[in-house]
């Protein structure tokens, strides 16, 4: 089989080093490297924009392509002598854009066995389709979307196109901010996308003057319904996956970083790494600036690393700077306890409970941070309930206790267990064994 594999709205790092600071991206190269060594009679073809590494080169198996090395000169000599690189495309450049990158690219998208997609930003359309709002013009979509989303999208419809029934693509989605809006997709999901919280929502889909009715194909009433002949509406479901750890087994390329340590005799009491993130619509308790202020600072942390603006740092009277990824597991060690918090003011599940787990620092979790209790589930029930703390007195009051001599012996119950649920968690690999249940119809 040959598998196509990217991430919609960026370009895919394939190197630690790419990957930047902490905070993310370090799922793709770990995902495609597991599926590929699980699959070794298998290729897999890296459709997405990414880095232009050569896959053997950065520690991916032989078995991954990436035809974006041949690719990427020709299209920017495309766009060159079109005079396309620049800003604020006209929508009729956007359309030489979108003819360029499927000249480039849809022959082999469309002649794939099947398809994993990361879904990160994107828009509403993008690529210039009819307006739903204002009739006879065409949407104008962000240059961006031309650029990293349009071509993927406009693959997978003419992948579909073969047979909208037996090939569907596979989602993953590790980013709350990133679930499914994109008008561009023709044909409906019949499965969920494979995220860190379950939820649904609903999807429309421009179906590019094909005159077919959903009942042509889909024969279970409510999966999808038409609204006029040029847009057809669904019913996104989105399952949480454990998604969130896949960047942490051995041998990807930050797992291959991870190390236990249950010593108590550490330097520091409390520390954390955590980013501003995104505050734009969220309610003021759930923004990290706020959480920073009335949870973590009066416990007067160790550290904090992360990606903070110059008004956020001033406002915190604090200075707070990323880390390399070298430095994430001796910091980690440094310290007996850390916090997770609300990522964008979701209640989904992260990573970096994982991480602590794995490291044997003991991680306390915020009130509004996993409400769905996902990556509590298989871990002993008292571990829960130590872990997530209701206010910051319970925070300050069980920080203050795991680093006495007196809590020096619940410290090491604590790491122990969290330690053996992160091992559970990685053996079982649900992420995985539902991608392939998708590709290959495995149990």
């Amino acid at each position: 089989m040959r598998i196509g594999y990217g991430k919609i709205g960026r370009s895919m790092p394939l190197t630690l080093e790419n990957c930047g600071n902490l905070g993310g991206d370090v799922e793709m190269a770990a995902v495609v490297k597991e599926l590929a060594l699980r699959h070794p009679r298998d290729t897999f073809v890296l459709i997405g924009r990414n880095d232009l590494s050569v896959p053997i080169n950065v520690g991916l198996p032989s078995n991954v392509q990436n035809p974006w090395i041949e690719w990427a000169p020709v299209l920017r000599r495309e766009l060159n002598a079109r005079g396309l690189n620049h800003a604020n495309l006209a929508v009729e450049e956007q359309i030489t854009c979108r003819e360029i990158f499927r000249d480039l690219t849809e022959d082999t998208i469309r002649d794939l066995d099947g398809i994993v997609l990361w879904v990160g930003q994107h828009g509403t359309t993008n690529t210039p389709v009819p307006s739903i709002q204002r009739p006879g013009q065409l949407t104008k979509p962000h240059d961006w979307s031309t650029y990293y989303c349009s071509f993927l999208l406009q693959g997978v419809n003419a992948w579909r196109d073969r047979d909208p029934l037996r090939y569907e693509e596979v989602y993953l989605n590790a980013d709350a901010r990133n679930r499914h809006k994109m008008r561009d997709l023709k044909w409906p999901l019949r499965h969920p996308i494979l995220t860190q919280y379950t939820f649904n929502h609903p999807l429309k889909h421009e179906r590019y003057g094909d005159f077919s009715y959903p009942t042509d194909f889909w024969k279970t009433d409510g999966v999808t319904h038409m609204d006029n002949p040029f847009v057809w509406y669904s019913t996104c479901r989105n399952v949480y996956s454990r998604l969130e750890i896949n960047g942490l087994a051995p041998g990807t390329p930050f797992g291959s970083l991870v190390s236990y340590n249950d010593d108590w005799e550490r330097p520091g009491h409390f520390g954390l790494f955590i980013n501003e993130a995104r505050s734009t619509g969220i309610k003021d308790e759930l923004a990290r600036l706020t959480i920073m202020r009335g949870w973590i600072l009066p416990l007067e942390p160790s550290f904090v690393h992360g990606t903070w603006s110059t008004r956020s740092q001033a406002l915190l009277g604090t200075k707070i700077s990323a880390a390399p990824w070298e430095r994430y597991y001796p910091q980690l060690h440094s310290v007996r306890c850390t916090l997770t918090t609300p990522s964008s003011g979701s209640g989904w599940a992260t990573a970096k409970p994982w991480e602590a787990f794995a490291a044997g620092t003991v991680c306390f979790f915020h009130p509004a941070y996993d409400t769905q209790d996902n990556i509590f589930a298989g871990a002993p029930p008292w571990l829960r309930d130590w872990l997530r703390v209701t206010t910051p007195h319970v925070l300050e009051r069980r920080v203050k206790h795991l680093n006495s001599e007196a809590g020096r012996a619940d410290w090491q119950v604590i790491v122990h267990a969290q330690r053996t649920h992160f091992e559970a968690a990685l053996q079982e690999k649900r992420y995985l064994d539902l991608i392939e249940k998708r590709l290959y119809g495995v149990k």
